[in-house]
C-alpha cells in the first residue's frame, strides 16, 4: 500500500470518550431553517445551534482522509447533503468506532454517521434513518499463506485482525468459538482503532486476515495496488443508518424527511454513482 496513503491517515482518531458536555449546552438549540422539508427546526435539540455535528470514524470509502487530510466519502457527502437540506452547518466529530455511541450519549453530537450498523441492541438506545447497506468479508495480503478461503473454518488457528466495537470483531469471536467447539484451534484476534493500522499488521504478515464491512475490503483493494484482496463472498447484509437519540425524535423524523427528498430529488443515487457503490442502494433491498 502506498506510504502516502498511510501518512494521510497518520492524525489517527482523537476519541473523547469520557467527556460528557453539560445537557444545558446542547438542549433546546434551534436552528434558522429547515431547507425544503417539513419539520420545524424550533423543535430539534442541536449541540450547537445552526449546526449538524456528526460524531463519524474511519470507514473508507464510507469515511476517509483525502490527500488534502480533511474527511470524504460516501456518508460524508451524504451528511453534507442531509444538513444542507436542513439549512445546517455541517460540523464533524472524528472517534474511534467503539466511541461512537458514547460520544452520542453524552451529547457530544447530534447524530452518528460512521458506518452503524442497525442492531436490535443499538435501536434500543437511538433511532435511525437508514441510508446504506452493507455487508461483512474477510480480507488477505495478495500471498495469502495460510490459504483463508473466506468466512469459514480456514480461519481456525489464524491470526485475525479487527476493529474495536465493530461487527467484524463480533463475528471473528463468533468464528473463533465455532473453532474451539468443532477441536480446532481458536483464532488470535486482535483489535485496533483503525483499517489503516489493520492492513498494515495483514501486509508486514502480523496479521493473516482483516474481517470489516466488505466496502472497507474493497476500498483497500484498491487503494493497496492488489497487494490485499478479499477472500471468499460477503456475508451478513445489513442496513447502515444515522443514528440519534430517542428523546430528539425531532432531529430522527426531520433526517427522514431530508433523506426522502435526496432520493426523490436523486442526490442519493448521484453520490453513489459518484463513488462507485451502487450495490450499497438502500432503496435496493437486502
Amino acid at each position: 500500500m502506498a506510504d502516502s496513503f498511510f501518512l494521510r491517515r497518520s492524525a489517527g482518531i482523537t476519541a473523547t470518550l469520557a467527556v460528557a458536555l453539560s445537557l444545558a449546552a446542547c438542549a433546546g438549540s434551534g436552528a434558522s431553517g429547515t431547507g425544503s422539508t417539513d419539520s420545524s427546526a424550533d423543535s430539534i435539540e442541536l449541540v450547537s445551534p445552526g449546526a449538524l455535528t456528526i460524531c463519524t470514524g474511519d470507514s473508507p470509502p464510507n469515511i476517509f482522509y483525502d490527500e488534502n487530510n480533511e474527511l470524504t466519502g460516501v456518508e460524508i457527502d451524504i451528511a453534507d447533503a442531509l444538513a444542507s437540506e436542513l439549512d445546517l452547518e455541517l460540523k464533524l466529530s472524528e472517534y474511534a468506532f467503539a466511541g461512537l455511541i458514547p460520544a452520542l450519549q453524552a451529547q457530544q453530537c447530534d447524530v452518528i454517521m460512521g458506518s452503524l450498523y442497525i442492531k436490535p441492541e443499538r435501536e434500543e438506545i437511538a433511532n435511525f434513518v437508514p441510508y446504506l447497506y452493507s455487508g461483512t468479508a474477510v480480507g488477505v495480503a495478495k500471498a495469502n499463506p495460510k490459504d483463508v478461503s473466506g468466512f469459514d473454518e480456514s480461519l481456525c488457528g489464524t491470526k485475525v485482525v479487527a476493529i474495536t466495537g465493530a461487527t467484524g470483531a463480533v463475528e471473528a469471536e463468533n468464528r473463533s468459538k465455532e473453532c474451539a467447539d468443532s477441536g480446532e484451534a481458536p483464532i488470535e484476534i486482535t483489535l485496533v482503532d483503525e483499517g489503516t493500522h489493520a492492513i498494515q499488521q495483514v501486509l508486514a504478515g502480523q496479521a493473516d486476515a482483516f474481517i470489516d464491512t466488505s466496502e472497507i475490503v474493497d476500498f483497500y483493494h484498491r487503494e493497496s495496488d492488489g497487494d490485499f484482496e478479499m477472500t471468499g463472498e460477503p456475508f451478513g447484509k445489513i442496513e447502515i443508518g444515522a443514528a440519534t437519540l430517542k428523546n430528539n425524535a425531532a432531529l430522527n423524523e426531520a433526517l427522514d424527511e431530508a433523506f426522502q427528498v435526496l432520493l426523490d430529488d436523486g442526490r442519493y443515487h448521484e453520490i453513489l454513482e459518484q463513488w462507485g457503490v451502487q450495490s450499497a442502494d438502500i432503496t435496493a433491498g437486502a
